[in-house]
């Protein structure tokens, strides 16, 4: 490079073809890879080309070519990302978003060249911006019905690890323990106290006791024996 020379942005081509995907409508690699070259260049960046052979569309986690290529992106070590068609990119709504969010998060340009979608045009960035809010809402409304369902847990003295989820093993001897002490009116606190100074270990194998956890396994073994 002569000196003063500018090095040109870097913009990477993905290419994706799988043996089905030829058998279905004979898009080889080759042909992709001809499509992305002349748009890229054209553009003015300077081409990286990124072969992902043999490789289903139905989850990108199952992509490691683009799944490295996303994460450069987000990193800064390019400036753009060129894919021939949509299912190329991604085949489900969720990865699409997902690929949409980064893109609009981290700033770097995504070119789907069937879809004339573009997010270095006003027209491209506009369509991202509503994708990436789509992607927000839908990872709030997520939230919003997890919320829902621990509320709704809560309301009906569900408890996770006693009526839900994995149980604890506990020794029916701690177990037996635990109901004497309460019995006794020793407090939930105390018990775990003791519990750690003689360094029995948890239901998972932890080395510390919570009240909150002697409760749950109070609350678990009075209900065998109703």
């Amino acid at each position: 490079m002569e000196t003063g020379e500018m090095s040109k942005e870097i913009a990477y081509c993905y290419a994706r073809v799988s043996t089905q995907m030829q058998v279905e409508d004979g898009m080889s690699l080759g042909a992709q890879e001809k499509q992305l070259n002349y748009a890229a260049d054209a553009a003015g960046y300077e081409v990286v080309m990124l072969r992902e052979e043999g490789r289903s569309g139905k989850s990108i986690q199952g992509r490691p070519v683009l799944r490295e290529a996303l994460h450069r992106l987000d990193a800064g070590e390019a400036n753009a990302l060129y894919v021939t068609r949509l299912d190329r990119l991604a085949r489900s709504t969720k990865d699409f978003l997902s690929i949409i969010d980064r893109s609009h998060k981290h700033g770097w340009r995504l070119a789907l060249l069937d879809l004339g979608l573009d997010t270095a045009t006003y027209q491209g960035r506009f369509v991202v911006t509503i994708m990436a809010a789509m992607a927000e809402m839908e990872r709030g409304m997520i939230s919003l019905r997890q919320k829902d369902v621990h509320q709704d847990r809560r309301d009906n003295g569900k408890v996770w690890g006693v009526d839900l989820g994995p149980k604890p093993i506990i020794n029916d001897v701690i177990r037996e323990r635990i109901k004497a002490e309460r019995d006794a009116g020793i407090s939930y606190k105390l018990i775990a106290d003791s519990l750690n100074r003689e360094a029995i270990p948890t239901a998972h194998g932890g080395k510390e006791w919570y009240s909150s956890t002697v409760r749950a396994i109070h609350t678990s073994y009075l209900k065998t024996l109703t």
